[in-house]
């Protein structure tokens, strides 16, 4: 039973790799971006809050990612291991989830950073399309030709999200790099810290990380 983190730049595949593992490891993904978006398209009180934030590139306030990870948190079921996607992304929620989980009696394993350049981010974010039925990612550089325009598993509509646009690519990489790699280095500090090179397939960099938690 593991308990992890999994980090890395936007375009580095999360949530991809998330989906990926858990055929393989049975584990409670709590993906915080994807939750927050499915508040957006819901129009709830939170998705109205956090929406203009995400679409400048920006984080939700920590405030609201503590309460609402706490609230994740507690739904996982004792027996199962958990993986959180997307949190935490800062110092402060670092060290508020290491209160959550001690409160939980449940400490974190490692922490997995997925490492990617810049170039490679932007390239695949640039070609990021999202089936606006299913939420099933493709990225056309890489995906086959016939997902350009409809999803090829529920024959959707493909869409960009606004976040993915060129100009906010480049300021969610510089946000990222501004708040995120002081956490980095608190993992580091406590031995959690495992880096996954993150070029490649989703399948290859998959089977990385797989191997580097079996070593944990």
């Amino acid at each position: 039973m593991k308990h992890l983190v999994l980090i890395g730049p936007p375009g580095a595949g999360k949530s991809t790799i998330s989906d990926l593992l858990i055929q393989h490891i049975p584990l409670a993904v709590i993906a915080s971006g994807r939750r927050l978006r499915e508040e957006i398209a819901a129009d709830s009180p939170i998705g109205r809050e956090i929406g203009p934030l995400l679409e400048q590139g920006h984080f939700a306030p920590d405030t609201l990612m503590d309460r609402l990870m706490r609230e994740w948190l507690g739904r996982v079921p004792k027996s199962q291991g958990f993986l959180l996607d997307g949190f935490p992304r800062t110092v402060p929620q670092a060290i508020a989830l290491e209160g959550m989980l001690i409160d939980l009696r449940r400490p974190l394993d490692a922490v997995i950073a997925l490492e990617l350049g810049d170039a490679e981010a932007v390239r695949r974010l640039a070609g990021r399309r999202i089936c606006v039925g299913g939420g099933e990612p493709f990225t056309l550089h890489i995906d086959d030709a016939d997902a350009v325009e409809r999803c090829r598993t529920s024959g959707g509509t493909l869409t960009q999200r606004d976040d993915d646009a060129p100009d906010v690519v480049l300021e969610r990489l510089r946000v990222y790099e501004h708040e995120t790699a002081p956490l980095i280095e608190f993992y580091r500090r406590r031995d959690l810290l495992v880096p996954v090179d993150a070029h490649g397939p989703a399948n290859v960099v998959a089977e990385r990380v797989l191997a580097a938690i079996n070593k944990v």
